[in-house]
């Protein structure tokens, strides 16, 4: 099954990240988002803000100029506008033409992100921002970056929802043998789609050796949910052997959750925010950041990955790709960011069921 990862349409409707909360201040900060560069900034008062970065005058991106209070000024012939978008001056003229304006796109904080709907305004539900609540569970120590990513949204996407390649790609941290080997459990709804592996028995892998202390074997299980069009929240974890049952709780368990929001920047370049959690150990600062260098690095191997497809693609676009049993849920994901395409192109809206 093919990709379709060159050239790609996106789905506009929908919550983006467009940067973790923190990295936002009261400064003009440019952004390609979709093929479209877009300016962020805060208002003096703190309010995120998200305009089209392109001056209407003479196409100047609006990011050049300067920031004077809560209104932006280009750099080239002096055009300012407000939070809005509309030109409230221009140097010796009173009169504004009412077509002077540039693009405002709705935007919001939630979760320690901001978050930018690129299509239709009207249809920008703050409901519909993916849930990354845990981040502000007290039960969970966490720490977060960012990553610029040589590769179409839709191959990540692709790697998110195929734990099976940890087996190979990441043996040295996170992964062993035994995530290739695990049945797995799919479930596709109107809300997206969720799989489950429980690996049950099997040896710890590294990561788990180092900061959680098993030795032998252990019961671990990894609950990976597709949130689209681009995000995604695996909860992992593991605990002392437990004769085979499915059991997320007890004493000697450990849980983590990692956070993936991608945003397309480009046909071939995406823009990857994600955060990792932790509920054991969590007064220990030095655990966090051992865990998230570890996870870093694995990511990091994933990003080795998606510049090789994306070269690969690019070199010849409808070369022919073969599944096995283990994609079941990477083609479930495939199928269902698919019909959110078509959805918009027909002007269908997408079912909030």
């Amino acid at each position: 099954m093919n990709t379709d990862a060159s050239p790609s349409p996106y789905v506009h409707n929908a919550w983006y990240v467009a940067a973790w909360a923190k990295d936002l201040v009261h400064a003009m900060r440019a952004i390609t988002i979709m093929d479209r560069p877009v300016l962020l900034y805060r208002t003096e008062d703190g309010r995120p803000i998200a305009l089209e970065d392109r001056c209407c005058h003479r196409r100047v991106p609006l990011s050049r100029g300067t920031l004077i209070g809560d209104t932006v000024q280009c750099g080239y012939h002096g055009f300012t506008f407000d939070c809005s978008g509309q030109c409230i001056a221009i140097p010796n003229q009173e009169q504004i033409p009412p077509r002077a304006r540039v693009k405002g796109y709705p935007v919001c904080e939630k979760h320690h992100l901001v978050w930018i709907w690129m299509g239709d305004p009207a249809r920008a539900d703050e409901a519909l921002v993916p849930d990354f609540s845990v981040l502000s569970d007290p039960r969970h120590a966490w720490e977060r970056d960012y990553m610029h990513a040589q590769g179409n949204y839709r191959l990540i996407v692709d790697n998110l929802n195929d734990l099976s390649h940890l087996s190979f790609v990441h043996s040295s941290t996170i992964g062993n043998a035994a995530t290739a080997l695990a049945e797995l459990e799919v479930s596709d709804g109107e809300q997206g789609v969720t799989q489950t592996r429980w690996m049950i028995d099997t040896p710890p892998p590294p990561t788990y050796q180092r900061l959680a202390g098993f030795e032998g074997p252990i019961d671990r299980w990894q609950v990976i949910a597709f949130l689209p069009p681009t995000t995604v929240r695996i909860r992992t974890g593991g605990r002392a052997r437990s004769n085979g049952e499915h059991n997320f709780d007890g004493d000697d368990t450990i849980g983590m959750v990692a956070l993936h929001a991608i945003t397309p920047e480009t046909a071939t370049t995406s823009h990857y925010f994600w955060a990792q959690t932790h509920d054991f150990r969590t007064d220990e600062p030095a655990v966090t950041q051992s865990l998230f260098q570890e996870i870093k690095k694995a990511f990091h191997e994933d990003l080795e990955i998606f510049a090789l497809q994306q070269a690969a693609i690019l070199n010849d676009p409808n070369g022919e790709e073969i599944s096995c049993r283990a994609d079941r849920a990477q083609i479930a994901v495939r199928r269902h960011i698919q019909r959110l395409l078509q959805q918009e192109s027909s002007g269908a809206p997408a079912s909030k069921d």
